[in-house]
């Protein structure tokens, strides 16, 4: 189809005022106050989140760096954003200059391009975060799901933003003659799969977190602190509405309109970045301001929370080393396994948003913090499980001891 351009049909043009290139009602003031004040919120959130994940409780990964390159992509956006009134956008078309054509859609290319990775890397941060808490094999089969879904979703959107227009250049260059997309269904279609995908990433986990066995008014708060991306879904609507707006065919005023939709596109960036980095700071609250979480003292837990614990926190002195071979086999040749837990980890009294969670699946041959062996330890723990092989026992139905053996003994380990 054709590009709409700039130029309206003429009982469009005979309805306007005469053009006021000096000082044009625009929407500058609106435009920059918002985004620059939401950017410089999302970053210092990012900052404190990688300053609790990284030096307060030894935890980064993957997740925490694949939410850095989003708020990158954040920062590029925003700047692109506030640029843009330099070159029309906010202000009416009657009042627009034929020179701010080339940059202003040039822009416009910048902005749809950033938005892509911005919001994708911050949806397969929050997926590859469910995958570092939750261990159910089925849970993580619609995290794998969610993760091909944003992947190609990005991939797709980022081919369309480039074959807009065929050539490219024919976008802002008009002496170009090009081929041009249906521009309002293509982004209204991509604008509805972004927050179909926003419902499915922010909502994905209150299942499972309704399903642990806490007392309700924890489990409503976990519910709560994962359905947080719930305004992130809003934010989408919300742009999703001004898209529709903008590249409507018969809106002849898609300049002013588009300070609007520049607007919705960083909030939604930037709060989704927001809402999945907030719970990140629960450690630098706890070690700063504990009054916020807790009405005693110090660092006590309430009534009824289950203890937490962090991955990779064993002290070497509280780890016991608990090993039981339990043989079955005939004459000769019999197939032992070996089980080999590790007790007693250190508690953190939930201060990291992954110690949140009690301990699912098998328990046994966990103790907790107070020394007790009730089969429900709460933490994030490991079991490795050893087949042993031992030839010529002349005890069968004898538990071992480790270190002791009548034979030979291959060990194969698995885990």
């Amino acid at each position: 189809m054709a590009d709409r351009g700039t130029r309206p049909p003429p009982e469009v043009l005979a309805s306007w005022p005469k053009p006021n290139y000096i000082n044009p009602e625009n929407q500058t003031a609106v435009l920059i106050g918002i985004e620059v004040t939401l950017c410089v919120i999302t970053a210092i959130v990012m900052g404190l989140r990688l300053y609790s994940r990284g030096i307060l409780t030894k935890s980064i990964g993957s997740d925490d760096w694949l939410m850095t390159g989003a708020l990158f992509c954040a920062i590029g956006l925003t700047i692109a954003n506030c640029l843009a009134p330099q070159w029309g956008w906010g202000v009416h078309l009657y009042d627009f200059k034929p020179e701010w054509l080339v940059p202003a859609r040039k822009l416009a290319i910048a902005t749809e391009f950033l938005f892509v990775p911005c919001v994708g890397l911050t949806k397969l941060s929050i997926l590859v975060f469910y995958h570092r808490v939750f261990s159910s094999k089925s849970f993580r089969l619609f995290v794998y799901a969610g993760v091909a879904y944003v992947v190609l979703y990005s991939i797709s959107s980022i081919v369309v933003v480039f074959l807009q227009a065929i050539p490219l250049r024919a976008y802002w260059d008009k002496s170009i003659h090009g081929k041009f997309i249906d521009g309002q269904v293509a982004f209204m279609v991509f604008g509805v799969l972004n927050c179909l995908s926003d419902l499915y990433v922010f909502f994905l986990p209150i299942r499972e977190v309704w399903g642990i066995q806490l007392p309700k008014k924890q489990r409503v708060g976990l519910v709560l602190v994962f359905a947080l991306g719930s305004v992130v879904c809003i934010a989408g609507i919300v742009r999703i509405y001004y898209i529709w707006i903008v590249f409507s065919p018969t809106n002849w005023d898609f300049t002013y309109q588009g300070a609007p939709l520049y607007i919705a596109t960083a909030i939604e960036g930037d709060l989704g970045i927001l809402c999945a980095s907030l719970p990140a700071l629960k450690p630098l609250i706890h070690r700063y301001a504990p009054g916020l979480l807790s009405s005693g003292h110090g660092r006590s837990r309430p009534t009824g929370a289950s203890p937490s614990y962090r991955l990779s926190s064993y002290d070497a002195d509280r780890r016991r080393d608990a090993r039981r071979i339990t043989g079955i086999g005939g004459q000769g040749l019999s197939s032992y396994k070996l089980t080999n837990s590790v007790t007693s980890p250190t508690m953190l009294n939930n201060d990291s948003e992954e110690n949140i969670l009690p301990l699912q699946g098998q328990t046994a041959g966990w103790e907790s913090g107070s020394g007790s062996n009730d089969g429900s330890a709460n933490g994030i723990g490991k079991k490795v499980e050893i087949e042993v092989t031992v030839e010529n026992v002349p005890y069968l139905g004898q538990d071992l001891e480790k270190g002791d053996g009548g034979g030979p003994i291959n060990t194969r380990r698995t885990t």
